[in-house]
């Protein structure tokens, strides 16, 4: 009955947290802080893609920063070329995102780990090449600007209109909440458990009869369509895009933020995107020294810290629970009886 309580009041106040988030630009006065909170949203919805594969599947990709690029820059050519409105223009960045990200899936899961970082890799450079060198579509170097803010949403006589950075943080966090809850039902669901399987033991899951090249690749599209939700939202945020932004850089910082976080945690997502967001606006005046601590992040993980940020909590949480048992048991054995677990 307590265990029932205890996940009641768990579950009030996540409740209260969430309604809570969004009044916080009513605590925020500097419209660049709020700015980098906007970003750090977009930047979540990037990491639970990522983290779909990485940390769910079990596989690698460093050519994400390309599938953002692609939404951002389908919705920036709708949306300046054709006057199209996010609304249009965000469903149809995810379908294509997520049809390129089905094609490349298709491709690069036959290779082994390895070879999908290459073709990852390559992936992620030939789009950038596009996005430079269209110069007709893409805009070139110069990108695209004046890319059309949402449109005012009406209810009755209420009007909510896009004009400064206050006004998306709704619009975003709404997004990010959406994308959590996808991510909390594909990861508990039968598809996300053979997801799971696929991780720790491709050849087991194989032989329990679960379809591991058909399970990678929709796991693989649905990752790719969550980096097109994230551009597209971008690109209608800043209003422009640009080359430079979705260059190998992206890619590196997407997968940063996954390791850094703690993979296959959602929380993990979102503590990874927060901590390289403000630390990319930090570093923005040197990128040259951006990338060089973001390798040597990536690498310290990796050898000293695999499950990232959220790992060390989840030690820590077993170690306390560890103490707290050998705790009760030597109260339990000092009184002369004998302790059961």
């Amino acid at each position: 009955m307590g265990q029932f309580k205890h996940r009641g009041f768990l579950k009030i106040g996540l409740i209260l947290a969430v309604a809570a988030l969004f009044f916080l630009p009513l605590g925020i006065s500097n419209p660049y802080v709020m700015y980098i909170i906007n970003l750090i949203l977009i930047y979540v919805l990037l990491s639970l893609g990522l983290d779909l594969i990485v940390g769910y599947t079990g596989q690698v990709s460093i050519g994400h920063g390309a599938f953002f690029g692609i939404g951002a820059y389908v919705a920036a050519i709708l949306g300046k070329n054709l006057g199209f409105s996010l609304w249009i223009n965000l469903p149809l960045s995810i379908a294509v995102t997520a049809l390129i990200g089905f094609a490349i899936g298709f491709i690069g899961l036959k290779l082994i780990e390895e070879y999908l970082v290459m073709a990852t890799l390559a992936f992620g450079t030939i789009i950038w090449l596009v996005f430079l060198n269209w110069t007709d579509l893409t805009g070139g170097p110069m990108g695209i600007s004046g890319i059309p803010a949402p449109p005012t949403i009406k209810l009755g006589s209420f009007e909510f209109p896009f004009i400064q950075y206050h006004d998306y943080y709704p619009l975003l966090l709404i997004f990010v909440l959406l994308g959590i809850l996808i991510t909390r039902l594909i990861i508990h669901s039968g598809f996300g458990r053979a997801c799971t399987a696929i991780r720790e033991d491709e050849l087991a899951a194989q032989a329990m009869g679960i379809p591991v090249f058909k399970t990678k690749v929709m796991m693989f599209t649905i990752s790719a369509a969550f980096c097109g939700a994230a551009g597209a939202l971008y690109a209608h945020f800043l209003h422009v895009v640009s080359p430079e932004t979705f260059a190998f850089g992206m890619s590196v910082t997407i997968l940063t933020m996954v390791m850094i976080g703690g993979q296959g945690s959602i929380a993990g997502s979102i503590i990874g995107a927060s901590i390289l967001t403000v630390s990319s606006e930090v570093l923005r005046e040197t990128p040259e020294l951006r990338m060089l601590i973001y390798g040597l992040l990536i690498v310290i993980m990796i050898m000293f810290f695999p499950k990232g940020i959220m790992g060390l909590f989840k030690i820590s949480k077993k170690r306390l629970l560890q103490r707290n048992i050998q705790a009760k048991k030597a109260a339990v054995e000092k009184e002369g009886l004998s302790y059961e677990q």
